[in-house]
């Protein structure tokens, strides 16, 4: 079967700070894009003003099919390359697509949060069966191999774990 008319969102990385000038150009290309912006509040030292910034750093989404793909990227100054998974193209679904579309008109109710964390950081699991515990970074990958410490039980357990399950914390008192 020919699937060269099926589209598919593809979410393209761009250089820091360029999502915007990326988003212009691939539009222009007459290919559907998708950039999520939230509007917050920037502080410097002499004033405050409100800006738009992207909800994602860094990517923008694309509707494309498989001529388009190459298109989307190809001349466009800031694109960097293709998220990809598993080792193909990361396809984001249309009913995601539509869950962020849908967060947007309730602004006051996305909250970005720079949750980047690195080996050897402190961090407490947000949610699945090993919520409320404690643990440490032991390895980075695409998800983060993280090493709990149960000190009720006097013992360790190495779990893989999805970043947005997590939350950077302070270094606990041991007990």
């Amino acid at each position: 079967m020919d699937d060269f008319g099926k589209r598919d969102w593809l979410v393209i990385r761009t250089r820091p700070r360029w999502e915007k000038k990326v988003y212009n150009q691939i539009v222009k290309g007459n290919i559907n894009a998708f950039l999520p912006l939230i509007t917050t509040i920037k502080k410097w030292s002499d004033r405050k003003k409100k800006v738009e910034i992207p909800m994602f750093n860094s990517y923008i989404f694309v509707n494309v099919n498989k001529l388009e793909r190459q298109q989307a990227i190809q001349g466009t100054l800031g694109a960097m390359n293709y998220i990809f998974y598993n080792g193909r193209p990361a396809r984001v679904s249309e009913q995601e697509i539509n869950s962020i579309k849908i967060s947007l008109r309730s602004p006051e109710k996305v909250r970005i949060e720079n949750n980047l964390v690195m080996k050897g950081d402190y961090v407490e699991i947000t949610s699945g069966p090993f919520m409320g515990m404690n643990g440490i970074i032991t390895e980075i990958r695409g998800n983060y191999k993280l090493t709990v410490n149960l000190y009720e039980l006097s013992m360790s357990l190495n779990i893989v774990i999805n970043p947005n399950e997590i939350k950077k914390i302070e270094k606990p008192d041991e007990q």
